[in-house]
């Protein structure tokens, strides 16, 4: 069977890639190690965590005897939310419509939403070559535009964005079935296009590759953070992700400072838009660190000296409605979380298993309350715990191998 993925915005296998594999990354890796498949991933030559292209211009790229990555070259950006990316994006399905048709035909389509662009280009495709298209529905837009405005006028965002809905809805419907990263998502997803689920729709969470390092690297990484001189006799919660405003970071900062009794220290490691202004806020406050973007043996290592994983999130409807990727990484190592998202799927979901705490957002005061509860819970039975549900529910190699037999299900069944 040969597969084709489209997702850009991820890390990519490159010689000099020390980031983790995310979601499309790893399905990749799990497909090509099998003897019956072969799997295309068309994704961008733009690096979106470091805002630097990995290849000059088209590039593809042999990954191994059954894995082919086609990098498509656009504009890049420095901001995540800009016109300039919007550009990128409309580069980049531009070509993916130009090249398609010059490669094998592929016997399913799987592509992320978003981006929009590349998943309406995917669609058409399919339907001229009577190839099935599923959607991974991982990311609420354009809701989440309308998220961020004021309660007030959010009506009038959704008039402003209503040709983004409406194509939306349009590539849903096309789409031969959707995948969503949670059963809430996939409902969302179902209630936009008013109809009701079938055989060729599933959920499949995010999930967590281990070990995506060698040894020398995690004893390297052990050697980073020994230099970095993290504070000693101190709780410490740590944080990978985008400093942006998807995060009440800035609330953390002033939590750091008002702790009574226990030490704490939170090392944030990422890059983004609000850098540079929450480490003028921080100012020499050794509570907190910023440490930069972070290799995947440094994740690891980090997370194996730290007490607790944090999940900031501004709590909307797009995360509310998601067990983030990254509450899955902290689940890998055992870790406890300490996030903002009670009364979504990760905050029940904490509190049915006991593995966490729920703290309001834009409240440092909640936010140390949360940490002192955690702290007097049996941490070693919370751990324990932790991994077990991670192996159950969320190792890439079980979550991913079921969605490999689903694709399988839906080339059969088409």
């Amino acid at each position: 069977m040969n597969i084709w993925l489209i997702t850009i915005g991820e890390p990519i296998p490159h010689p000099e890639n020390k980031l983790r594999l995310h979601r499309t990354g790893i399905l990749a890796k799990q497909i090509s190690a099998s003897k019956n498949h072969t799997v295309t991933w068309w994704t961008s030559a733009f690096n979106h965590f470091t805002k630097q292209h990995i290849y000059n211009e088209d590039s593809v790229v042999e990954v191994n005897s059954r894995l082919k990555m086609i990098a498509l070259y656009g504009g890049g950006y420095k901001r995540n939310v800009s016109f300039s990316r919007i550009r990128d994006h409309k580069q980049i399905a531009e070509k993916f419509i130009k090249l398609a048709p010059h490669q094998n035909k592929p016997d399913i389509i799987l592509a992320s939403f978003p981006t929009l662009g590349l998943c309406e280009a995917a669609v058409e495709y399919g339907k001229k070559q009577n190839i099935p298209v599923i959607i991974d529905y991982r990311d609420m837009w354009p809701e989440v535009f309308v998220d961020i405005l004021p309660k007030k006028i959010r009506l009038f965002g959704k008039i402003a964005l209503f040709q983004l809905f409406s194509k939306t809805r349009n590539v849903f419907k096309k789409a031969d079935g959707l995948i969503g990263i949670t059963e809430e998502f996939l409902n969302l997803g179902l209630k936009k296009i008013e109809r009701q689920k079938h055989k060729m729709d599933a959920v499949f969470p995010l999930a967590y590759l281990e070990n995506q390092f060698n040894k020398n690297q995690l004893e390297e990484a052990d050697k980073y953070w020994e230099q970095l001189g993290l504070l000693k006799d101190t709780k410490k919660i740590c944080f990978f992700g985008t400093l942006g405003y998807q995060f009440d970071l800035e609330n953390v900062i002033k939590a750091s400072s008002l702790h009574e009794g226990y030490k704490y220290q939170f090392i944030l490691c990422g890059t983004g838009d609000k850098l540079e202004d929450l480490k003028r806020m921080n100012g020499d406050n050794p509570n907190v660190v910023f440490p930069g973007y972070m290799s995947a043996s440094q994740i690891k290592s980090l997370m194996n000296i730290c007490d607790y994983g944090l999940c900031p999130y501004i709590p909307k409807e797009a995360f509310l409605n998601s067990m983030p990727g990254k509450a899955i990484e902290y689940f890998s190592s055992g870790l406890p979380i300490l996030g903002t998202l009670g009364n979504g799927v990760l905050g029940k979901f904490l509190n049915s298993h006991k593995i966490g705490v729920n703290y309001n957002a834009n409240n440092p005061e909640s936010l140390l309350k949360g940490l002192k509860t955690l702290n007097t819970l049996d941490q070693e039975e919370m751990k324990l715990k932790i991994l077990n549900l991670f192996n159950k529910q969320f190792n890439a190699k079980v979550v991913y191998a079921n969605y490999l037999k689903h694709l399988e299900f839906v080339v059969s069944s088409f």
